[in-house]
């Protein structure tokens, strides 16, 4: 898993690549988490366009983020994501707490 993160105006873009597992779960949240606290940003924009496969690590990692942005006021925003990740987070309820492009 490939991590990308660029901020802009209180906006975290999170560009993920590969496999959003267990593993690579855990490193995403560390970096968003850390980027959160040295940008400002309030927002954060997950672009999925380059994720082969997502078990439910990913649904827990988006929804443990959502927590911390809801608490600054912010918003998540999911985008790129193939028919299969987008039918999981809409399954999940995903759709109902984040933005889905």
């Amino acid at each position: 898993m490939t991590i990308d993160l660029s901020g802009q105006q209180k906006l975290l873009t999170v560009r993920l690549d590969g496999e959003l597992d267990h593993c690579s779960a855990a490193a995403v949240r560390e970096s968003v988490e850390e980027e959160l606290r040295k940008t400002g940003a309030v927002n954060v924009a997950f672009d999925f366009s380059a994720v082969t496969f997502m078990d439910s690590s990913g649904i827990g990692l988006i929804l443990g983020r959502y927590k911390t942005v809801r608490g600054l006021g912010g918003r998540i925003i999911l985008f790129g994501m193939s028919r299969e990740i987008e039918r999981i987070m809409r399954m999940s309820g995903i759709d109902r707490i984040a933005e889905i492009y």
